[in-house]
């Protein structure tokens, strides 16, 4: 993924949605947008991604041809992008179903290798769905049975029908999940409607709560996992904090939470916008700027993530503090400017790390 600076196309949105009625934007209207324009599509984007793994899963499974084992691995990382970008949009149902709990936490691989070894286990959609832990489930899990790029043994293993059966079906329930999401939004969450009128109804709480999530999701990425793994938090490092999977797309997970977060805030260059109408010219060129310093610095890690911390910290280090930047901005001028609360993060214990 690549930040271009848009501040020009950033302040003209905001110039047009200011200006037409010749007063300041409506809350309703710009969040409102922000739905449609961008939390919308994410997750229609997330749930394509992930049906399309779901297939190339089925696929693998019914040929054990090297070709389908690395169309299942793109499957993964596009999967993987699409729901890192959703991150920064985690308000609503996907908060109150608990939805990362099914797409994405970390694995333990021996859990999952006892399941595959007890035949006595039935490997079937209810289980896999309901009754496994959140750790033995999830892109993760797909990740793990995947294998590295590279690895021709991962087609020996899933010539194992019990193995192949989880692979296919963890992944047809992380598509199953995904699809929810969408439709939560566009058509009923929990006989209450869509969510995408509660998110922008301006006496509700979707601002308050979308700002929340930039401001956590920041300050996880600088301090709970970057700078934990680095020893920069004032106790040893501990590279466990950051969770990659044998494919090593943990630089693919954190460009596309930043990008996610620019959506968000101040827009992309395919759909401008986001809260830039509320936040102002100068805080929006100033969060443009901040985006484009910590994706070149991001760009400049060389992954997998895990590697580069052990190999490269300064360069893991300084994308650290480019975000690091990011993060103040938000949790100062863009709380102050929007006047919201911040309270506890809904994902507070939930993390897993």
């Amino acid at each position: 993924m690549t930040f271009r600076p848009a501040a020009a196309v950033i302040v003209a949105a905001w110039a047009l949605a200011a200006g037409c009625g010749g007063g300041p934007p409506e809350r309703a209207d710009v969040l409102g947008d922000l739905a449609d324009e961008v939390i919308i599509p994410a997750y229609e984007r997330l749930a394509a991604s992930a049906e399309a793994l779901a297939g190339a899963a089925a696929e693998l499974c019914s040929t054990l041809e090297p070709g389908d084992l690395a169309a299942a691995r793109r499957a993964l990382e596009a999967a993987r992008a699409d729901w890192s970008f959703s991150e920064a949009m985690w308000v609503g149902p996907v908060m109150e179903r608990r939805s990362w709990a099914v797409i994405d936490w970390p694995v333990s691989a021996e859990e999952i290798e006892d399941l595959i070894a007890d035949a006595a286990v039935e490997i079937d959609y209810d289980r896999l769905a309901r009754r496994i832990g959140a750790d033995q489930r999830g892109l993760g899990a797909v990740d793990y049975l995947l294998g590295p790029p590279g690895a021709a043994a991962v087609l020996d293993e899933l010539a194992d029908e019990r193995r192949c059966a989880y692979l296919a079906g963890v992944a047809e329930v992380i598509a199953a999940e995904a699809a929810l999401l969408p439709a939560d939004w566009t058509a009923d969450f929990e006989s209450g409607g869509p969510y995408r009128a509660v998110f922008a109804d301006p006496d509700g709480s979707g601002l308050d709560a979308v700002v929340n999530d930039a401001v956590f999701l920041l300050e996880s990425i600088t301090d709970l996992e970057l700078g934990a793994a680095l020893g920069e938090m004032g106790r040893e490092a501990d590279p466990s904090r950051i969770a990659e999977g044998p494919a090593g797309l943990g630089a693919v997970d954190l460009a596309g939470r930043l990008e996610g977060l620019r959506a968000v805030l101040i827009g992309t260059d395919e759909t401008p916008g986001g809260l830039s109408p509320l936040l102002g010219d100068d805080l929006a060129g100033s969060l443009a700027a901040r985006f484009a310093a910590a994706a070149t610095a991001v760009a400049a890690i060389e992954p997998p993530l895990l590697d580069a911390v052990a190999a490269s910290p300064q360069t893991v280090s300084a994308a650290r503090a480019a975000i690091k930047d990011l993060q103040i901005t938000v949790a100062t001028e863009v709380v102050s400017q929007l006047g919201v609360t911040i309270g506890f993060s809904d994902a507070d214990g939930d993390t897993g790390a």
